[in-house]
């Protein structure tokens, strides 16, 4: 459940973890200095993450100790697991099919989307809910939740309800969250109020709704599932035939 990562030497990165594929104590190879993550080989920084969760709340009550470290080709994907949370890094990035759903909460309510990626594309639903989990229905697959919520007191419960989801599933992998990013492209979009525009794709959108989608995106690149993203492109076309 981590953010974005520098390019990292694989070898020094497996002598940190002692493999390609370990849980470790937060303190040794994985270490928190404030809202930053870092991947540490003896008393050098390898790779540094920013994490969602020491952004959305604090550590102490996450109870947060340990993380799960995975090694594939020049890059380390780090996971902060709190006590009794499922572990499963492993599955989570050589799974398949991999099933992402995209969530817009704010004052309409929840508006979601879910597909299914993993040697084709299948829109699986799309509508509004009342509650994350009426929305979160798991499909068979690794399946990865990615809720826009804004930071505002009356979203309080959606964020107790998204946390509460992710002590059983796996929740939210995803780069920093940007509103402005081109969901199908990766280019900056031009903002129009509570629009966004995408001058190449001619992709307009309300900002909430393309955070999201970029959020999945950024899901899929983190994950180093490069040949899915043509299949994300696909589905988010399905989606949005006009624009």
């Amino acid at each position: 459940m981590l953010t974005y990562s520098l390019k990292c030497d694989a070898g020094r990165a497996r002598e940190a973890v002692g493999g390609d594929y370990a849980v470790v104590e937060l303190g040794g190879p994985v270490r928190i200095v404030e809202s930053v993550v870092s991947l540490y080989l003896g008393d050098v920084p390898i790779c540094l993450y920013k994490s969602w969760r020491l952004t959305y709340t604090d550590l102490a009550q996450l109870g947060l100790s340990k993380a799960e470290v995975y090694v594939r080709d020049d890059r380390a994907v780090v996971r902060l697991v709190r006590d009794g949370e499922r572990l499963g890094l492993r599955e989570l990035i050589e799974g398949s099919p991999l099933v992402v759903h995209a969530m817009d909460i704010n004052e309409g309510g929840i508006a979601y989307r879910v597909f299914r990626l993993g040697g084709y594309t299948e829109l699986l639903a799309k509508g509004v809910a009342s509650s994350i989990q009426e929305a979160f229905v798991p499909k068979r697959g690794v399946n990865i939740l990615v809720a826009d919520i804004p930071m505002m007191p009356q979203y309080e419960r959606h964020l107790k309800e998204l946390l509460d989801i992710g002590r059983e599933h796996f929740v939210e992998l995803h780069t920093t969250m940007l509103s402005d990013v081109c969901p199908v492209c990766g280019g900056r979009m031009v903002k129009k109020g509570r629009l966004v525009y995408c001058p190449r794709c001619k992709v307009q959108l309300n900002r909430d709704v393309n955070a999201a989608w970029t959020l999945a995106r950024n899901i899929i690149r983190r994950l180093g599932r490069m040949e899915q993203l043509a299949e994300l492109r696909e589905v988010f076309m399905l989606s949005y035939p006009d624009v």
